[in-house]
């Protein structure tokens, strides 16, 4: 695991070594938990887990977006080498083909196997390294199919036409997929991430208002100051439980809404922060929304 995302956050530019960004968010991530608990205020636990989501989430991310912009492209680039390999040209003429073509990330990483494959590299060890640069399952799929079609001396044309179709439907059925989850994934993050946590807030501005008005009683003399502060007290701590409910429950809708869209619960790292800070927000909107309408 720690393998793959150091090996995605190397190829997506950032010199910053992945163990060096796990580390430090780490850290940040526990100096958020020690600061919430010294101050009794989450706020410190929500801010520092969005930068830990941040140091560790974006050279992810960015890592991801290449790799998929890699995949998106194989089954064409593949269909084309075949071509080439079918009108009588070598393995160096179809990657020089895939390197002067538009495929983006794709057709500069066959740039760079054309050079190793000139500096004496054969096809075979240069795709090894190209599976070993992208960590992507399906260039690894492809890069074992091929070396046995040439080991075996098998029509590598043939087999790449058929690789070409089996990544195409594959990577509809990922794409399909997260259109068919889509209704699911908005039901988490309104219910989640949202409306849950605004009434949340909703109910806490309620019992805000309510003790504001034991002000007045105590002012009064209708209220004896002790049991006001006992109440008060409990209130707090009521805020907070309802506050650390939101927290988690919102981590966890966010995890789960990672496995239903991607079927990976590694995906939660990105999408679980960002429901955390949406339904923080709504908590607070739904303590402002309590206080303005009470004036």
């Amino acid at each position: 695991m720690l393998e793959s995302y150091e090996r995605i956050v190397s190829y997506s530019g950032i010199r910053v070594p992945g163990r060096v960004l796990i580390g430090l968010s780490l850290i940040v991530l526990l100096a958020g938990i020690a600061l919430s608990f010294i101050t009794y205020n989450l706020l410190y636990f929500v801010v520092m887990l969005l930068f830990a989501d941040l140091i560790a989430g974006v050279p992810y991310y960015l890592g991801k977006k290449r790799i998929d912009e890699v995949e998106e492209n194989l089954p064409e680039a593949l269909r084309q080498m075949a071509s080439v390999l079918r009108s009588g040209g070598t393995f160096e003429v179809a990657v020089r083909e895939i390197a002067v073509s538009d495929y983006g990330t794709l057709s500069k990483e066959f740039s760079r196997m054309l050079k190793e494959m000139e500096s004496g590299k054969s096809f075979s060890a240069a795709l090894e390294s190209l599976v070993l640069r992208v960590e992507s399952p399906f260039l690894e799929k492809v890069a074992v199919i091929i070396n046995d079609a040439i080991r075996t001396g098998g029509k590598v044309a043939d087999v790449l036409d058929q690789i070409a179709d089996d990544i195409r439907k594959l990577y509809q059925v990922r794409r399909e997929r997260r259109a068919r989850t889509a209704m699911q994934f908005m039901f988490l993050a309104v219910s989640a991430a949202i409306l849950g946590p605004f009434l949340m807030g909703v109910a806490v501005g309620i019992t805000n208002f309510m003790m504001n008005m034991g002000k007045a009683l105590v002012a009064s003399g209708n209220l004896s100051e002790q049991l006001f502060l006992q109440k008060q007290a409990a209130v707090k701590s009521l805020e907070f439980i309802l506050l650390l409910f939101v927290i988690i429950e919102s981590l966890l809708a966010g995890v789960m809404a990672a496995i239903i869209r991607e079927g990976k619960v590694s995906s939660g790292a990105l999408i679980a922060p960002i429901f955390l800070l949406l339904a923080y927000l709504m908590f607070i909107v739904g303590k402002i929304t309590v206080a303005f309408i009470a004036g």
